[in-house]
């Protein structure tokens, strides 16, 4: 793994601040086996720890111009990715009891006979392209071989060279995400779309 001595990476901070992007790029490269790692071992989730890491970083360029009067560069980076990572940990809680909540409101409508079901499941159907299209590779072509074309855990496992075990972890993780991000989008659709849907993936 490459390694920067403290005023390699002062070096760094300077032309990133400056807006050299390829810096930045170094930089990122430098830092993201350590923080990936500390965020999947604390979310054990890939895709939550991923976007930890983009939003670190995003946050990093978003301050560039003050970077080069930062004397600890990685206590501050730590501070950075802490704050970032109790975020996705209380965002990910929020959409649990969210979603939990909706199933257990008996305020919910099951079903509206006034609203116009098509234009409820288009747009069901639109929410959930865009949830599919937002998942790490893995995690969509396992969604994608399972649920549209529908072949068993064998197949799947078979096609993506990996075990039937890797393939239930991600699909686990796929409709976890895909139901966090519709739950949050869906409040105009009748929920027994959603149970419905979600009921027959398993």
């Amino acid at each position: 793994m490459q390694t920067f001595s403290t005023d390699e990476v002062k070096k760094l901070l300077i032309q990133i601040q400056q807006g050299n992007e390829f810096a930045f790029t170094t930089l990122f490269d430098l830092y993201r086996p350590k923080i990936y790692t500390t965020a999947l071992r604390i979310t054990r989730d890939e895709w939550t720890a991923e976007e930890i890491l983009q939003d670190t970083f995003v946050k990093i360029w978003k301050v560039r111009e003050s970077l080069g009067a930062i004397d600890n560069f990685d206590a501050w980076l730590y501070t950075v990715a802490r704050n970032v990572t109790f975020n996705a940990l209380k965002l990910k809680d929020r959409e649990k009891v969210n979603y939990d909540q909706m199933l257990l409101d008996r305020t919910v409508t099951l079903y509206s006979p006034e609203a116009d079901v098509d234009l409820q499941m288009k747009e069901f159907q639109q929410i959930l392209e865009q949830a599919v299209a937002r998942l790490p590779p893995k995690q969509k072509a396992t969604y994608q071989l399972i649920r549209e074309q529908h072949l068993s855990r064998n197949e799947t496992a078979t096609a993506l060279k990996v075990s039937p075990e890797t393939v239930k972890w991600n699909l686990d993780q796929a409709m976890r995400s895909i139901r966090a991000y519709c739950m949050m989008r869906l409040s105009g659709i009748p929920l027994v779309f959603i149970v419905h849907f979600f009921s027959k993936i398993y």
